[in-house]
């Protein structure tokens, strides 16, 4: 009599198979969701079953810069650009002190009140007794032959070394919402990060722990919203279509 709970050897071992691949994926899928990357013994494990999956991998072709605004004709192609209103003080008060005339401290104290409204004005004033400023019967001045960045229209534009951390995590913030821009469907950090670091045009410090503070930080500005509980981020439109 033949036994009806028999099953054939060869079933057994496709249904394992089956099995394995199963939880294969869900472990690929849950190292994806913890933002860790996935181990290459698991990529080369499922390597032929897992080609159209998208997750945790990295465009064939690197991120294209984002179009640059109207630059001064002072800047090099290498230069950074960052929102006036994102820049840090010292940065504000240096460009402000490139504009090439002497200024009163009342009067600079105001222009960067006109940026930042609840700036110290102790604070603005330290800096001005920095090694790279003086002050002449006319006001204060950048001393000769001294580098500092630029005011010119919206934007702050400077090389790379005279930018303070702040400066270059507003650049970098704007490179994660350019790519999430370019990323309807939302990205998770993992994938963020390898982006971006494949990115040669991003000129800032880049890690996944400084993605994910720049992401909740933007999330407060509503500049970005995280997918329910996909841990995929996504970006959120403003009247103007900008990012």
């Amino acid at each position: 009599m033949t036994n009806q709970f028999y099953i054939p050897p060869e079933e057994k071992l496709y249904k394992a198979l089956l099995e394995w691949i199963s939880a294969g994926r869900k472990l690929w899928t849950e190292f994806d969701q913890e933002g860790i990357a996935v181990p290459p013994t698991l990529k080369r494990a499922l390597a032929d079953v897992n080609q159209d999956s998208t997750s945790n991998q990295v465009r064939k072709i690197p991120l294209r810069p984002p179009d640059r605004p109207e630059r001064p004709p002072i800047a090099n192609d290498d230069w950074l650009w960052i929102e006036v209103r994102e820049a840090s003080l010292r940065t504000i008060v240096l460009a402000i002190l490139n504009e090439g005339k002497a200024i009163p401290i009342k009067e600079l104290i105001n222009r960067v009140k006109e940026i930042f409204p609840d700036s110290n004005e102790g604070s603005i004033y330290n800096l001005c007794r920095e090694k790279r400023i003086q002050r002449t019967d006319q006001g204060w001045t950048l001393k000769s032959g001294v580098e500092a960045p630029v005011f010119y229209k919206k934007y702050i534009w400077s090389p790379v070394n005279l930018l303070q951390k702040q400066d270059l995590a507003a650049f970098r913030r704007m490179a994660i919402r350019y790519l999430l821009a370019t990323s309807p469907d939302g990205l998770q950090i993992m994938q963020v990060y390898r982006e971006l670091k494949s990115a040669e045009w991003l000129k800032a410090p880049l890690s996944k722990d400084l993605i994910k503070a720049d992401l909740f930080v933007m999330k407060d500005e509503k500049r970005v919203k995280q997918l329910g509980n996909s841990k995929k981020w996504t970006l959120v439109k403003n009247p103007k279509g900008q990012y």
